[in-house]
């Protein structure tokens, strides 16, 4: 009888600890995730009790709220229309972006338990956290005016901490006053067209010759030699198969050595680089800054960035490559990580969105804290790469970041061919800035935009103003 009741006790001291362990887990690791889950009734019941918290920007300004009308009616308001649509969403027809990731925590009360059950007697909701996020209003309102009624995305991140200050993607939507009928009309957009999709994150494009920065780093890493490095060029260069690769407007770049290569964006050097490399190193150092991997980006959806030479690939199709053509598919968030991690000499840091939590009252709850991502390239490779983006602003396609600015630019245009058979190109702009101690990486993309010097330029030019002028 006592061991029968011994191995009873053992049985039922087992499942407490499996049970407490699974809770622990859980609230650790899988509340979030499963909370957050649409198909979670749990939440429907928790916003019958709480009034659902306020999403903010940085400096504090409301991009969310609740507002509640006649009979108790709530309604979500977006203060700002169309212009934090794709990264804050929406939360009516199934809840998009923030609204839908950070659920939990905009329904969840920091109001003490006293308080909250006499709002229970009296029939009241609690006021739900807010969630703050790392976004400058003034810097996205400066990247939306500057992008226009054009299509593409602006992206600005602090390359030392990871915040995203800036994530701008048009054509939007406005979220005010969603109806059955306008989210149907939504919902059936879908691919290139649709205004769902965050550009920013979820945008692939053919990088064009933004990608030229990978190109440069792999030669130099596998070149001891590279200051040597000399090109003449003629316009063209064959690609073996019949085919040719031209520079940019059927420009002639005469002799040039890597920097002068870089600046003026010369493609018969870069498929003469491109053609020569390692392709393993190549696509190892790529796949190092996230190429053909999840970029580890929390509450933001993502679309996985493409570079899949192998030793098999043609000749012709390296040399596509080595432009960011052919089979190259970057989004903009992949773009501007090399371009922090060069600024930042060489330390890429994990990007984010949300700052923290607080109360209804204001008070911080818990603050997210910055994680490195490593350290893909070194110290004397981003310094290398420092002094050929800035000879880009110097003397070359950029050359409009180099006057009348208060800050030190540097950066790479691209200009992507998206269309066989036509010169249409997307215009590209990934590069950063220097001012008072601090610095600001941004990428922009127009859709069809034409040349990266003239159109994507500019607009990065309007962010990095207007991100200077706050300091």
């Amino acid at each position: 009888m006592k061991k029968s009741m011994a191995i009873v006790t053992y049985i039922f001291i087992a499942i407490f600890m499996a049970l407490s362990v699974y809770l622990i887990v859980f609230i650790v690791k899988d509340s979030d995730r499963v909370l957050n889950n649409p198909a979670n009734k749990r939440s429907e019941i928790w916003a019958k009790h709480v009034t659902r918290g306020n999403i903010l920007s940085s400096d504090g300004k409301v991009l969310a709220r609740t507002e509640t009308g006649k009979k108790g009616k709530e309604t979500r308001v977006y203060p700002y229309d169309s212009l934090f649509a794709n990264i804050v969403g929406h939360y009516s027809y199934g809840a998009t972006g923030l609204e839908s990731s950070e659920n939990y925590e905009l329904l969840n009360s920091n109001l003490n338990p006293f308080n909250r059950i006499l709002n229970e007697f009296e029939g009241k909701k609690s006021p739900g956290n807010n969630v703050v996020t790392t976004l400058n209003l003034r810097m996205s309102q400066a990247a939306s005016d500057a992008l226009g009624a054009r299509r593409g995305a602006v992206i600005a991140m602090e390359p030392k901490t990871g915040k995203i200050l800036t994530m701008v993607s048009k054509p939007s939507y406005n979220p005010n006053g969603i109806t059955e009928k306008t989210w149907k009309q939504l919902s059936k957009s879908s691919g290139e067209d649709s205004p769902l999709i965050n550009r920013a994150t979820q945008g692939l494009y053919p990088p064009g010759s933004t990608f030229k920065m990978y190109t440069a780093l792999a030669y130099i890493r596998q070149n001891i030699d590279f200051n040597d490095f000399k090109h003449k060029c003629k316009g063209s260069i064959g690609t073996g198969d019949g085919g040719k690769i031209r520079c940019y407007g059927g420009e002639v770049h005469g002799t040039v050595d890597l920097k002068t290569a870089f600046a003026k964006s010369c493609n018969t050097a870069f498929c003469k680089i491109g053609k020569d490399l390692n392709i393993a190193g190549w696509k190892n150092l790529c796949e190092s800054m996230y190429f053909n991997n999840v970029i580890p980006m929390d509450k933001v959806e993502k679309n996985i960035s493409k570079f899949q030479l192998t030793s098999q690939t043609s000749k012709g199709d390296i040399m596509q490559a080595s432009i960011g053509q052919g089979d190259v598919l970057v989004t903009p968030l992949q773009n501007v990580l090399l371009t922090c991690a060069v600024a930042n000499g060489g330390k890429l840091m994990k990007p984010y969105v949300v700052e923290g939590i607080s109360s209804f009252d204001g008070k911080m709850l818990r603050e997210t804290s910055t994680k490195s991502l490593g350290r893909p390239i070194s110290k004397d490779e981003a310094k290398i790469m420092r002094t050929l983006m800035r000879e880009t602003v110097k003397s070359g396609t950029a050359s409009s970041l180099y006057y009348g600015t208060p800050y030190k630019a540097a950066g790479k245009t691209g200009s992507a061919e998206y269309k066989a058979g036509t010169s249409d190109s997307h215009a590209w702009f990934t590069g950063y800035a220097s001012y008072k101690k601090k610095k600001l990486a941004v990428c922009v993309i127009v859709e069809g935009g034409g040349t990266g010097g003239a159109v994507a330029v500019p607009i990065a030019k309007r962010v990095f103003n207007t991100w200077a002028e706050g300091l």
